[in-house]
């Protein structure tokens, strides 16, 4: 992380993935709020995020600005969901317990800005946009692969790989089919009273 407070990592981690920063004071409802930061998000995370430094404020103090925040979105009937981000030492838990009433929390604990080992963005996680990896030829072309070892296949497997194209109803049956032809049991032949000696019922 090359910035050089806890708070501007924050931002520069949430403006690289689509974040906007708000100027300051934050305002709603004709009320002003003042925060380190405050950034806002667009679809499909259009989060209004507070950003705090619990170094720097008393936790009680940004639990009443952050309840002043919900209040004022309430009376502007916004549907934006409130996310507050804290750095620096965890807050007492009665105020982590108060805050997650009107909000997401994100407590970050102590980041030294210096910190190479990504822990930050590790908690930021759930406002970031997920990452997939790239796909392979043989993720994209799964059924492809399976038939090129056709050597290696029971004739009846392949039969159901090539079923895959028409559906899943379609490989359903065909399995099926091939699960009851496997389970029938053949006729026992009844033999001839005369073939043999009656017995016991237990011998």
């Amino acid at each position: 992380m090359s910035a050089s407070t806890p708070i501007e990592g924050v931002v520069e981690i949430l403006t690289g993935s689509g974040y906007r920063r708000l100027p300051s004071p934050l305002s709603i409802a004709g009320l002003s709020f003042e925060f380190p930061a405050t950034l806002i998000g667009e679809n499909p995370s259009p989060d209004l995020v507070l950003v705090a430094d619990t170094a720097f404020e008393a936790d009680t103090r940004i639990l009443r600005k952050v309840e002043g925040v919900a209040r004022a979105l309430d009376v502007a009937r916004s549907k934006r969901p409130l996310t507050a981000i804290l750095v620096g030492p965890r807050p007492a838990g009665t105020v982590l317990d108060a805050m997650t009433k009107v909000c997401r929390v994100l407590p970050t604990g102590v980041i030294q800005p210096d910190d190479t080992s990504g822990l930050l963005q590790n908690w930021l996680a759930v406002l970031l946009p997920l990452a997939l990896p790239e796909p392979s030829q043989n993720v994209t072309e799964p059924l492809e692969s399976i038939a090129q070892r056709s050597n290696d296949l029971e004739e009846s497997v392949l039969g159901v790989v090539a079923l895959a194209a028409q559906g899943a109803n379609t490989v359903q049956a065909r399995l099926h089919e091939l699960l009851n032809t496997s389970l029938k049991v053949p006729a026992v032949k009844q033999s001839n009273e005369t073939d043999r000696p009656a017995r016991g019922v237990f011998e």
